[in-house]
């Protein structure tokens, strides 16, 4: 199966001053951001979430995003973290 059409879960997330309703905004860009990553050989790969086209609706806008790849339990993970400022959220996703 293609990794584009593969389920996103978030293993854990570490927040600090982000609130629920931007978490989850912010993790929904994760997810999006991992499975294009995930369908090339890049193992680090740098966002601004201005770029994503629904980052202003949402209130994302101005997040630098880092996105990597690690290997754990003989699986793919993938590790994200959003910077704003004092906000940051931190978040270990995979594919299955």
């Amino acid at each position: 199966m293609s990794t584009r059409f593969k389920k996103a879960v978030i293993d854990d997330v570490v927040t600090q001053g982000i609130d629920s309703s931007l978490q989850d905004h912010l993790l929904d860009l994760f997810e999006s951001a991992m499975k294009s990553v995930a369908t090339t050989l890049v193992r680090e790969a740098k966002f601004d979430t201005s770029d994503f086209a629904t980052a202003k609706l949402r209130g994302c806008e101005g997040f630098i995003l880092l996105v990597g790849r690690a290997r754990a339990d003989s699986r793919d993970s993938w590790y994200g973290a959003f910077q704003r400022g004092d906000e940051r959220l931190d978040v270990v996703g995979h594919l299955e």
